[in-house]
């Protein structure tokens, strides 16, 4: 691990000396998993996408090692001046193409993938956002030979605008959307809109009308998450394959996508962090949802359902019973995940836009290369082959 002490200045406008390192191995990676837990166990909004498993398991099974592309593990570690943990910046320098000093080299977070991460970005204490931000800066202007451009993702409006190159077409922005708990479900039930407590109703009426009735079940032991598993690639892919309504991508066809989130999803079952949430219909399953125990958070991730059963509004149903499932266990908020889309602006959540921004290095080579990587990645045949897991 390397090392150098920057004075940078912090939110309050106090100087803050950080002192910034670099991990190049993974057993050093490893070694930081303590304080990485505590870090992100003080974040306000948690997510499970920051936390060291979920980052060691991306890195052990989805960086790219292939001709075109090639992953470098660059992680940054910044410390305050009593040598605790206030930052980590799990990035790696990914090659294109994956050979020698003379290919393009971009400085990105893990998590490049088909949107399985779903969130990425600096780990960091709020108070020491801004100070963790200029010592990287500091540090990478003066390696500036490293690097081609930068792939900066989660910041605030304003680092946005600072770190974004003039000229540059700057990626959209994505927001978490995450609702805050009630004591009760009556309480939260009576805060939504007339149009969404009808939905409520209907969801119910709609499968009592037609003489069925669903069963809802928590599946989080060890023994039980395989099968539960199955299930789930089964309906999210089948939830892929609609032709109506709003489309949704395979997230998990690939192999490598299947076999890094089952082992990572035994590991958060084992220590009793996993929920896989089940709405049956005539004793089989008919929708499925993945949820991540976070302390007194949870975050709902993908889903999958019967299309069979699409009339009835079943996710919506699922949905419902989870939330009325949180509030019994006392949780916080739930987490909707990310973007504004209907069935999660329907319940009316607060928001966290995470802001991205791209940055061209200095050299004089890197604007040419990111201009010519660009028209590139315009090409099927050169996205095809970029994007093959």
């Amino acid at each position: 691990m390397q090392g150098n002490q920057t004075d940078t200045r912090g939110n309050d406008g106090a100087t803050a000396a950080l002192t910034l390192a670099t991990i190049h191995s993974d057993a050093e990676l490893m070694a930081l998993t303590p304080e990485w837990e505590a870090l992100c166990a003080a974040l306000p909004l948690q997510h499970p996408f920051a936390g060291p498993d979920w980052n060691l398991h991306w890195w052990r099974h989805l960086r790219a090692r292939r001709l075109l592309i090639h992953d470098r593990l660059h992680t940054f570690v910044l410390r305050d001046a009593c040598g605790k943990l206030v930052a980590v910046a799990p990035m790696m320098i990914s090659v294109r193409p994956g050979l020698g000093a003379f290919g393009v080299k971009v400085l990105q977070f893990f998590g490049a993938d088909p949107n399985i991460t779903e969130v990425r970005g600096l780990i960091c204490h709020p108070d020491h956002s801004d100070a963790a931000l200029a010592a990287l800066q500091t540090y990478l202007l003066a390696h500036r030979h490293l690097w081609d451009w930068i792939e900066w993702q989660g910041l605030s409006p304003d680092q946005a605008r600072q770190l974004s190159s003039p000229g540059i077409a700057q990626p959209t922005a994505r927001v978490m959307c995450y609702r805050p708990l009630p004591s009760d479900w009556d309480t939260l039930k009576g805060s939504l809109s007339r149009n969404m407590k009808e939905a409520i109703r209907k969801c119910f009426n709609s499968l009592r009308r037609d003489g069925l009735q669903h069963t809802f079940e928590v599946v989080g032991r060890p023994v039980d998450v395989a099968a539960a598993l199955s299930d789930f690639y089964r309906l999210h892919a089948l939830r892929a394959g609609r032709d109506e309504g709003v489309p949704h991508a395979d997230t998990f066809r690939s192999r490598k996508s299947r076999v890094f989130f089952s082992e990572h999803a035994m590991m958060l079952a084992r220590e009793d962090r996993l929920r896989i949430f089940r709405l049956r219909i005539g004793g089989k399953v008919a929708a499925t949802r993945i949820g991540f125990v976070l302390d007194d958070q949870l975050y709902l991730y993908y889903s999958g359902y019967d299309p069979r059963w699409s009339a009835y509004s079943i996710m919506t149903t699922l949905v419902i019973e989870t939330m009325r499932w949180a509030i019994a266990q006392g949780f916080r908020s739930v987490n909707l995940s990310t973007g504004r889309d209907r069935s999660k602006l329907r319940w009316q959540p607060q928001e966290k836009v995470l802001h991205n921004a791209i940055q061209i290095s200095p050299r004089t080579r890197s604007a040419l290369l990111f201009n010519a990587y660009t028209r590139l990645r315009s090409y099927p045949l050169m996205h095809h082959f970029s994007r093959k897991k």
